[in-house]
C-alpha cells in the first residue's frame, strides 16, 4: 500500500527492492546466466472469478505455459515448491489453488465442491491469462483433475502429465486398500477401531489420533529416499472439501462424492500425447498406472527409481529431467 509518508523514502525502497530482486534471480539461474540480466524470472499472483468460486492463482517464469494441478482434495500448490523451480527456466507455470484450498475461495454451499467445477475453474483461469494452448501437469488428485481437463477441454491441452495419480474410484480404493492390507495387524486393528467410532472432530477435520495413525501407515508410501525435515512448515488443509470429495469415514476408502468417478471408458478420447509418471514405491500401484497407459493411445510410462508418492522431492533430479525432456 502507498501513503504520504511512503513517498519521501521512495527512491531508496525502489533501489532496495532492485537489488532482492536482482539477487533472486541470480539464485535462480545457473552461474554465469545472471549477470547479463536476461534471467530475471517473472512472478504474478492474482485471483480469477471461476466458475462459481475465486481462485487463486501464481506465475512464474517465461515460455510455453505449463499449468500445474495440485493433489488432496483440500492441499495448495505450496507442496510443488522450491522442487519445480527449475522448470520455469523454459516455462511459464501457472499454479492454481483450487476451490476450497489455499488462498482460493471457501464455500458455504458444500456442494459447489466437485471434480466438474474444478476443471472449469482452470479453465477460467487459462482465459483469464490469455492462454490459448497449454502443457497440463497433474499431480495424485490434480491428475484426475488434468484427465478430467483433457477430456472436456481438448482443444487447449498440447501435452499431458499425469503424476502418480489414478483414473476410476475403484482404482483408489484398490491400492488403500492394498496399503492398508500390507500394514502391521495391531496398526489396522487400532485404525479399524477409530473409523468405526468416527474419525472427524466437531471442527469437521480429521481427529489427531486418527491422522497421526494414517500416516504412520501411508509414510512410507509418500517419501522414499528423502522424507521432508521434521520442522517443515506445513500448510492448512481444506477439509471441507477433502472430507466432501474424498469423504469422512476412513482414509483408505473414498465415500465422498468422489465415489463415482471413472474416467477410464474416456481415455481413449485423450489424443495428447501423455507422460504417466510414478514412483516404485507409491500409493499408485503399477497395476493402476498401466491401465491408465493402456487406455491413452499416445501414452508413455516412466517408473522413478527408490521414489514414492511425492517423486518430484524424492528424486527431484530424474523426475525435472524427464518432465522436461517430454514437454521440450
Amino acid at each position: 500500500m502507498w501513503c504520504e509518508l511512503c513517498e519521501g523514502r521512495g527512491s531508496r525502497l525502489a533501489a532496495a527492492t532492485t537489488a532482492i530482486v536482482a539477487v533472486v534471480a541470480y539464485l535462480l539461474c545457473p552461474m554465469g546466466v545472471a549477470a547479463n540480466g536476461s534471467a530475471l524470472l517473472d512472478k504474478r499472483d492474482g485471483f480469477v472469478e471461476g466458475c462459481g468460486a475465486i481462485i487463486y492463482y501464481e506465475t512464474i517464469g517465461q515460455g510455453r505455459p505449463l499449468m500445474v494441478l495440485h493433489g488432496g482434495p483440500g492441499l495448495t500448490h505450496g507442496y510443488f515448491l522450491p522442487h519445480l523451480l527449475p522448470l520455469a527456466r523454459r516455462h511459464r507455470l501457472i499454479f492454481i489453488d483450487e476451490r476450497g484450498s489455499g488462498r482460493s475461495q471457501r464455500l458455504t454451499d458444500f456442494s459447489g465442491y466437485t471434480m466438474d467445477a474444478m476443471v472449469c475453474d482452470a479453465n477460467e483461469v487459462r482465459r483469464a491469462l490469455g492462454v490459448k494452448v497449454m502443457d497440463v501437469l497433474g499431480h495424485s488428485f490434480g491428475g484426475m483433475l488434468a484427465q478430467g481437463y483433457a477430456i472436456r477441454y481438448p482443444s487447449t491441452v498440447r501435452r499431458l502429465v499425469l503424476a502418480s495419480t489414478w483414473s476410476s474410484a475403484s482404482q483408489v480404493n484398490a491400492d488403500f486398500l492394498r496399503i492398508k492390507d500390507a500394514i502391521d495387524p495391531e496398526l489396522r486393528t487400532r485404525l479399524e477401531a477409530m473409523e468405526a467410532k468416527g474419525i472427524l472432530g466437531k471442527d469437521g477435520a480429521q481427529l489427531p489420533d486418527y491422522r497421526a495413525l494414517a500416516d504412520q501407515a501411508e509414510g512410507p508410501y509418500n517419501y522414499t529416499a528423502r522424507p521432508p525435515a521434521w520442522d517443515q512448515p506445513g500448510e492448512a488443509l481444506g477439509w471441507d472439501v477433502l472430507v466432501t470429495m474424498w469423504g469422512g469415514r476412513s482414509d483408505f476408502h473414498i465415500d465422498g462424492n468422489l465415489a463415482g468417478f471413472d474416467f477410464i471408458p474416456q481415455l481413449r478420447n485423450i489424443e495428447k500425447p501423455t507422460l504417466i509418471i510414478y514412483g516404485d514405491h507409491d500409493l499408485a500401484s503399477t497395476g493402476t498406472e498401466e491401465e491408465i497407459h493402456a487406455g491413452i493411445p499416445r501414452s508413455r510410462v516412466i517408473v522413478l527409481a527408490r521414489s514414492g508418492h511425492m517423486t518430484f522431492v524424492d528424486q527431484v533430479d530424474e523426475f525435472l529431467s524427464r518432465v522436461s525432456e517430454f514437454l521440450d
